[in-house]
């Protein structure tokens, strides 16, 4: 049960009450209806274990796909998601284990015989005395009974749970994951209990059945929250620079005899009002705005060399890094660049600029296989591939007129891919934590392409969500479009703090065709 101080998921609040309420009837009169209420409450409790195991084990597929498409920035989050399935496995197999050993000295069989026992064909279900003695042995506090080593268990599992995640979440999740031991429990005199003597102390056997099977829901509980923390956390953390360096980038290193070598000369991820200067092969030039230019006439064809050192102001005063760069001077030729990257991609625009030095535009013509292009004049053009295979190719091949005369310059082949897959946000995230009203305003569900040049907008077509309602799984609504349907905004505002929300089954549109996204797991905060 949650602390007064902790917000409670509703599917808790409604098996603390129920159990609050039953115990309380127990201690007038333990009745085959009272008994019968215990048998629905754990029957319940054991389908929404499985279905949100189910739930848990999707989050984990999610972050398996994340891993293997960036192994270096996913690696540490991912050890820690490991750690936590194997917290949780080792936590849910004691209470189950602990289960089987009451049942068996309750019922007086093997420990393989009480794995298989229904509940419901327990002969001395109002058993109090056997499980009472099971838990406490000869303790009043339980602490030489299995109540104290299971409760031990559980502050242990707490603590390594929460030792998982960044230190600034943990306050939040201290609040969510339940399995609070030490809350102010009183009996029905009002006498101050702990932990063991509330659950455990005179409670019949189903009873105790029922709040181990609970138990194990918040372990569930526990793993969903913090999981779904550490898989929001990586795509949350900002990339950081640990060092600088120098970085040459000409703009060409292919130049024509007697045109300009030109390059910039600049210290990456550094402030553009830096004050630079360099020394090149003994020539000492000035920058501006973090750049210098080093600009030097081609004269001669060949391999040409240069180095130097870029010295930068800093606070810490002048730092100084060393670099080198080569460029060669040749004959006139063909020039085919993308002005987004050496892809071409299904389904958009990809703009390409093309010339040939010393030749005017209008008199450089381009054939393509693989796709079709569209000239914009001035060098550029739109190409478009069709729907072939990924990881097909298309050439470009380019021809100059000289004297009216055509000629070859050569040709260039560019990888064929699929778009990628954009990722789903809500309200801004996409896992973890928020805001009910934030969620609420939000609207519905977007998807953005992370990290990809074009400007490509993908709309979502369709989306299921499910919730806990009542205390368990609400059933799944669909909405067709990103839209929330007016039953999803009803749940969402009715929503309480920790109340968990699945946003799966997320289909968007893309040039190619539909694509279906990752799960959004959100927790009310």
């Amino acid at each position: 049960m949650g602390a007064t101080n902790c917000p409670e998921t509703p599917r808790q609040r409604m098996i603390g009450m129920m159990y609050l309420v039953l115990t309380a009837l127990l201690a007038l009169n333990v009745s085959v209806e009272i008994i019968n209420a215990f048998l629905i409450v754990n029957e319940s409790m054991e389908t929404t274990n499985v279905n949100f195991g189910k739930k848990i084990e999707g989050t984990y597929a999610n972050f398996e796909k994340a891993y293997t498409g960036n192994s270096d920035k996913v690696r540490e989050y991912y050890e820690k998601a490991k750690l936590a399935k194997k917290y949780s496995n080792e936590m849910v197999d004691y209470i189950n284990s602990v289960k089987y050993q009451l049942i068996a000295e309750t019922e007086d069989i093997s420990i393989e015989e009480a794995k298989k026992l229904d509940i419901k064909k327990i002969k001395r279900k109002d058993n109090y005395d056997t499980p009472t003695n099971f838990f406490f042995k000869n303790s009043q506090d339980g602490s030489a009974g299995k109540s104290r080593e299971l409760k031990d268990k559980i502050i242990e599992y707490r603590k390594k749970m929460l030792d998982l995640v960044d230190p600034k979440y943990r306050t939040l999740l201290d609040k969510s994951i339940g399995l609070v031991t030490d809350e102010d429990y009183r009996d029905k005199d009002g006498q101050k209990q702990n932990w063991e003597q509330h659950h455990f102390y005179h409670t019949i056997i189903v009873a105790s059945v029922t709040i181990l099977n609970k138990l194990i829901a918040e372990v569930l509980n526990a793993e969903f929250d913090i999981v779904n923390q550490l898989y929001a956390a990586v795509s949350a953390e900002d990339f950081t620079f640990d060092r600088i360096g120098a970085k040459v980038i000409p703009n060409s290193n292919y130049v024509l005899l007697g045109d300009n070598y030109e390059a910039q000369i600049f210290v990456a991820a550094y402030d553009t009002k830096s004050k630079i200067s360099a020394e090149i092969n003994g020539q000492t030039v000035q920058g501006d705005s973090g750049l210098v230019v080093y600009k030097v006439p081609a004269s001669s064809e060949g391999l040409k060399t240069y180095k130097g050192v870029i010295n930068v102001n800093t606070p810490f005063g002048i730092q100084s890094h060393p670099f080198e760069g080569e460029y060669i001077v040749a004959k006139p030729s063909a020039t085919v660049s993308a002005d987004k990257m050496n892809v071409f991609y299904i389904g958009v625009e990809n703009p390409v600029t093309i010339s040939v030095p010393g030749v005017a535009n209008e008199k450089v013509k381009i054939q393509l296989t693989g796709g079709s292009f569209v000239s914009k004049g001035g060098g550029k053009y739109i190409i478009k591939v069709e729907k072939s295979a990924p990881g097909s190719k298309a050439i470009v091949n380019v021809n100059a007129e000289f004297d009216g005369k055509v000629k070859s310059m050569g040709k260039a082949e560019f990888r064929i891919k699929r778009v990628p897959d954009p990722v789903p946000f809500i309200g801004g995230v996409n896992g973890g934590f928020i805001d009910k009203q934030t969620l609420a305003n939000a609207g519905g569900v977007i998807a953005k392409l992370q990290d990809f040049d074009f400007d490509l907008q993908m709309s979502v077509t369709s989306f299921t969500m499910q919730t806990q309602k009542a205390g368990d799984l609400s059933p799944t609504i669909l909405a067709r479009g990103n839209k929330f349907t007016p039953e999803m905004l009803e749940l969402i505002r009715n929503a309480k703090r920790g109340q968990k929300f699945w946003f799966e089954n997320i289909v968007a549109q893309a040039p190619d065709g539909n694509r279906k996204l990752p799960a959004v797991n959100l927790t009310i905060k």
